[in-house]
């Protein structure tokens, strides 16, 4: 625009006022030097308030809102008439520009409308898991949706070579020759492709691709679905029979969308969509509503579209498409309805999932019990495995330390040793929750309180975390406010869970300074207590955006903290669950670079003088000398493949000066039998050759003298109902690993009853 002089500038506001465009004038300092009549009615404004004000300021003042528009910013002024969108447009001079606020209203409803739709729309694809990508061939480049970005924070582009290193071996070539065949030629693809995840395994995606517009080079975009397939494929392994029907079921999967406009009753439909529903189908839908679906399914589908305008949540339903030869074709529909501010439904979003051969194998009607099912064996069978793997180690360790607190230690070893039993002990009932099945498949989490020192919980927790402390050259400091009962009612378990989270958290996340830990309590009610833990420390700090969402599964403050430091982000959102289940909560407060402050609150109850005490530790008491002089002299048949656990067992027994004879399996342990006579037998459950199982079958089955012979059953498995199981097998008893002293001692003297030694009856 050339250069405007004052008196052309107020000419040139005329001429658009008459024209009724709403513009004014500003100086090279972006203040308002005029305004013509339009734009002093637009926005309310006097010519005496506008001179000599900023018009940016002005405009953000005075609008009612403002947004971010392509490479400017909108404006909404409220009038009689309705709200009004305008955009400043300028024309650049050497001395003064004049600035036309354009109504770009009906262009920014349009946007705000799209942008509804393509919410709900990758709302509804994140709930199927379902994601959409597409593929720049000439600078290798990715964009994902946000269904596909799994981990860190989401970045607009992904270079090629960082998405192609995960892709399992096997599958590097055949992403390759399809991406170039649609780049080059265009065209459709599907392709099964794994992932590593993690945690190693690999992650099974169903990728649709398709070809794009052209690109001034010559090659094609490709866009694409990719649908998370891991659980079918696994169940697949789990259940060979249905392998191959299973692979091309998902394989030749299709995929359509369609919207509907609840008050216009508009409907929108993707061309995978109406290509799969059939011309046929379409058209008696527009005549009669449902009537593109088979006649038997037109009431279940009706149901399910009543139960999902009732419904916030996802609903789906396997229907048969109308078809005039009376084909078949069956698809998987998947509902949402969108509800405005006043829950009022506007508008449903759908996705249609071809699944005819599936439902031609007759496996659609199975699938889901089927993978269920799988997925439940293959979950006991992994936590019975782990169990058993977990326990053997642990016992030990923790037998071996049982056994050093009885070898005269000074009191620095004590210590020491204590540490180790504790953080065994707390491990050790983690383990047990965690292996509980009928807990985990039902949800719940049971919380256990006994009588017991708060403070000499937080203390162990302070010795147990120092030296990890100490490695990073950081101090723990531990203040018991006054006023705190010195007993009271808690679950110690769970209260060190949730404290050795958060104070694992503030050393791991602090390179220099102090941790510090501050105990509080008060009484909220007669009788019960408000506990406050407040762990602070000086490390890295974090954002309000990372407060945010940090109590949320799987969550870090960012990509880099991940890489850094390590961790899943599951430990603040346990250690939150845990809070809530004990009456409390955890809350943060923290600025960048200068540390953080977790609250942790939980419920304690004072303690019933009257009541039986209580005591965290197990729930059997030292042996007395009575019990130990009538078991001494025993004759052990010690049957163990693992060594280290026959040495624990030798080691805890010793007090009672047995006389050991051992076996490596069930075998070995019947021939035992057969040569020599023992008091009481010490069965290890798994061995090879032959497990405990089979052997107390044979102890049980046969001589006569068997029969009533202790068997006390020693094993790593602690799932619910192995005792009643192994006690249905004919064990006496049964002591899970790791071991502790008192409780074997107790139960060998339990099963052993008023029954005569060997050793005195000979």
């Amino acid at each position: 625009m050339p250069e405007l002089t004052g008196i052309d500038a107020e000419a040139l506001l005329e001429q658009l006022g008459a024209l009724g465009l709403a513009a004014a004038r500003v100086d090279e300092g972006g203040y308002v030097c005029g305004a013509n009549d339009p734009f002093l009615q637009l926005t309310g404004a006097s010519a005496e308030r506008l001179t000599g004000i900023g018009l940016n300021e002005f405009l953000e003042t005075t609008a009612a809102e403002h947004k971010s528009y392509g490479d400017g910013v909108v404006y909404r002024f409220a009038s009689r008439k309705g709200d009004k969108w305008l955009r400043p447009k300028r024309g650049r001079a050497q001395t003064s520009s004049v600035v036309i606020l354009s109504d770009v209203t009906a262009e920014w409803s349009m946007l705000a409308k799209l942008v509804s739709s393509i919410e709900v729309r990758d709302r509804l694809m994140r709930d199927a898991d379902i994601g959409m990508f597409r593929y720049n061939p000439d600078d290798q480049t990715f964009n994902f949706s946000d269904a596909l970005v799994r981990r860190g924070e989401a970045m607009e582009v992904y270079r090629l070579d960082d998405i192609v290193k995960d892709l399992h071996q096997d599958d590097v070539d055949k992403d390759r020759q399809v991406r170039e065949r649609l780049a080059l030629q265009g065209g459709t693809a599907t392709l099964h492709l794994r992932r590593r995840k993690p945690d190693g395994t690999w992650r099974h995606t169903l990728a649709q691709f398709i070809s794009g517009r052209k690109l001034p080079s010559g090659k094609f975009e490709i866009f694409g679905l990719s649908q998370n397939i891991t659980e079918l494929v696994d169940a697949r392994d789990q259940a060979s029979v249905m392998h191959d029907r299973l692979e091309i079921a998902m394989s030749a999967a299709n995929a359509g969308v369609y919207e509907i406009d609840l008050r216009s009753s508009e409907r929108w439909t993707s061309p995978q969509y109406q290509k799969l529903a059939g011309a046929e189908a379409l058209a008696r839908h527009s005549m009669r509503p449902f009537g593109m679906y088979h006649d038997d399914d037109i009431v279940a589908v009706r149901e399910s579209w009543e139960r999902c305008l009732r419904s916030p949540g996802v609903e789906s339903i396997d229907a048969r498409l109308y078809r005039p030869n009376d084909e078949e074709q069956w698809v998987r529909i998947f509902m949402r309805v969108q509800r405005n501010e006043h829950a009022i439904p506007v508008r449903a979003v759908g996705l249609m999932l071809d699944i005819q051969e599936e439902k031609q194998a007759e496996l659609a009607l199975i699938e889901a019990k089927r993978q269920a099912e799988a997925a439940t064996v293959a979950k006991s069978n992994f936590l019975a495995s782990m169990s058993h793997e977990i326990r053997t180690p642990m016992n030990g360790v923790l037998g071996m330390a049982q056994s050093l607190v009885n070898d005269g230690l000074l009191r620095d070893q004590r210590e020491k040793v204590d540490i180790i039993l504790e953080s065994g002990k707390t491990l050790t009932a983690l383990l047990n929750d965690v292996l509980d099945l009928s807990k985990i498949e039902a949800g719940k989490m049971e919380i256990s309180a006994v009588d017991g020192e708060l403070a000499v919980t937080f203390d162990l927790l302070r010795q147990l975390f120092l030296t990890k402390a100490i490695e990073r050259k950081l101090g723990i400091d531990l203040e018991i406010a006054p006023g705190m009962p010195q007993m009271l009612h808690y679950d110690p378990v769970r209260v060190r869970q949730c404290v050795g989270n958060l104070l694992s958290n503030a050393i791991k996340f602090t390179e220099r300074g102090n941790v510090k830990m501050a105990v509080s309590s008060e009484e909220v009610t007669p009788g019960e207590w408000r506990v406050s833990v407040a762990i602070s420390d000086t490390g890295i700090g974090m954002t309000e955006a990372v407060r945010t969402r940090l109590f949320s599964t799987f969550t870090q403050a960012d990509a880099t903290i991940t890489r850094r430091f390590g961790g899943t982000g599951l430990g603040l959102a346990i250690t939150r669950q845990l809070a809530q289940l004990m009456g409390g909560d955890v809350s943060v407060e923290s600025e960048p670079g200068k540390g953080s402050t977790f609250t942790l609150t939980f419920m304690a109850g004072m303690v019933d003088e009257t009541a039986p005490v209580v005591s965290n530790e197990p729930m059997f008491p030292a042996p007395s000398e009575a019990t130990i002089n009538s078991l001494r002299g025993l004759k052990v048949l010690l049957v163990d493949d693992n060594a280290v656990n026959r040495q624990v067992v030798k080691l805890f027994m010793a007090q009672l000066s047995p006389q050991f004879v051992e076996a490596v399996n069930g075998q070995e342990a019947l021939d035992r039998l057969h040569d020599e006579a023992f008091d009481i037998v010490l069965l290890d459950v798994h061995m090879p050759i032959m497990d405990g199982k089979e052997a107390i079958r044979h102890i049980r089955s046969s001589a006569e003298e068997w029969r009533n012979l202790p068997v006390i059953a020693l094993t790593a498995d602690a799932m619910s109902g192995d005792r009643e199981k192994y006690l249905a097998l004919g064990m006496s008893d049964y002591v899970s690993k790791p071991l502790d002293q008192r409780e074997l001692t107790a139960k060998i003297a339990g099963v052993m009853g008023a029954r005569q030694l060997l050793s005195n009856a000979a």
